[in-house]
C-alpha cells in the first residue's frame, strides 16, 4: 500500500513552527563617525564652526645689517580661517500593530529597535564617508593612471600606496594617532589583495607592533609603513571603467562631525491615544541632527583601487 505523503494533505494541516529566537543580522563595522571631531553644538545655535589660525611664512621673518639696529620691520598680516557647517536632521520610524505585535512569537518591537538603530548607524557613516571622500589629495593605483576611470581591475592597492600616503601626511606635517602612525579604513577586497601582494614589504600584524592595547580600535587588522588599517565592508565604492575602491589614509583631526542633537531611539507607550483611540499602534523610531566637513585637506590622502572580487565557488 502506498503511504499518503506530506504532498498529499491538505496544506493548512501540517503548520509551520516558529523559533522564538531569531536569526542574526550581520550588520558591518562602522569607522568613518568615530574618527572624526565630534564636538557637540550647544543649545540656541544652528551652524558649527572650526577655527583656525592662519600659518605665517617663514618668508615673513626680515633680516637687516646693523645699520638697522632698532628699526621695527614693517607688519605681518594674521588672521583666522573659519570652516562651519549646519547640522542636518536625520529620522526614521517603524510603524508596527497590536496584532503583529501581541499574536507573534518572536519581539517585533525588540527587533525594529535595533533594526532602527543600525539603518541609522549606516545611513551616518554613509553620510560622512561622502563628504570626505570628496577631498583634494588622491593618488590613483596602477602605473601612469591619473584619473578614475584610468583606472583597472588589476590596479590593486598595495603596501608600496600606503608608503606613499604615509610620507605625503608626514610631508604635511599632519598630526598622527597613537602609535605615531596615521589611520587608513579599507575595503576586504582590497585587504586581500594587500595580503595576496608578494611584492617588497612586509605586512606586520597587529601582535607584532607595540600599541597600547587599550588604544587598538576595534576592526584593526595591523600596520604597514606606519599606517594603522581598519576593515570596513561599508566603505563606499564608486562606478567606473571598473568598480573603484577607495582607501582612505588621515590624520587626527582631518575631518569634523558636529552633533546638534545626539543620536535617540524612541518607543510609543502602549495604551490609547486621541491619534490611536484603540491603542492599536506602537512605533519605533530615531533621530540625530549632525553635520560633517572636512577640516583638514592636508591631513587626508585618498588612494583609488580597483580590488579581487572576492566570491565562494
Amino acid at each position: 500500500m502506498t503511504a499518503i505523503t506530506r504532498n498529499d494533505m491538505n496544506s493548512n494541516v501540517l503548520q509551520t513552527w516558529l523559533r522564538k529566537k531569531t536569526l542574526e543580522v550581520f550588520e558591518p563595522k562602522l569607522f568613518f563617525h568615530k574618527f572624526g571631531e565630534r564636538p557637540v553644538i550647544d543649545d540656541g545655535y544652528n551652524t558649527l564652526s572650526w577655527a583656525k589660525f592662519d600659518q605665517i611664512a617663514s618668508s615673513s621673518v626680515t633680516t637687516g645689517a646693523s645699520t638697522n639696529d632698532g628699526v621695527s620691520p614693517s607688519d605681518t598680516d594674521f588672521d583666522a580661517t573659519v570652516i562651519s557647517v549646519s547640522p542636518t536632521q536625520f529620522r526614521i520610524v517603524v510603524n508596527l500593530s497590536d496584532m503583529v505585535i501581541e499574536r507573534n512569537k518572536i519581539d517585533f518591537l525588540r527587533g525594529a529597535a535595533s533594526a532602527v538603530g543600525s539603518a541609522m548607524a549606516r545611513d551616518i557613516d554613509e553620510t560622512v564617508q561622502t563628504t570626505i571622500m570628496a577631498g583634494d589629495n588622491v593618488k590613483y593605483a596602477g602605473s601612469g593612471n591619473t584619473a578614475r576611470t584610468d583606472l583597472a581591475v588589476t590596479d590593486l592597492l598595495t603596501a608600496d600606496l600606503l608608503n606613499f600616503a604615509q610620507s605625503f601626511l608626514t610631508d604635511q606635517d599632519a598630526p598622527h594617532w597613537e602609535a605615531g602612525a596615521y589611520m587608513c579604513v579599507i575595503h576586504p577586497f582590497q585587504l586581500y589583495d594587500l595580503r595576496a601582494s608578494t611584492a617588497a614589504g612586509s605586512w606586520v600584524d597587529l601582535n607584532k607592533y607595540s600599541v597600547n592595547v587599550s588604544k587598538v580600535f576595534n576592526g584593526e587588522i595591523g600596520m604597514l609603513h606606519g599606517v594603522r588599517v581598519v576593515v570596513s565592508s561599508h566603505v563606499q565604492s564608486f562606478a567606473s571603467t571598473t568598480t573603484v575602491y577607495p582607501a582612505l589614509v588621515f590624520g587626527r583631526g582631518a575631518y569634523g562631525v558636529g552633533e546638534a542633537q545626539r543620536l535617540q531611539m524612541f518607543l510609543t507607550p502602549p495604551g490609547p491615544t486621541d491619534s490611536d483611540p484603540l491603542a492599536q499602534r506602537r512605533k519605533v523610531g530615531a533621530k540625530v541632527a549632525f553635520g560633517t566637513t572636512i577640516l583638514q585637506q592636508a591631513s587626508l590622502m585618498r588612494i583609488e583601487t580597483g580590488a579581487t572580487a572576492v566570491a565562494s565557488d
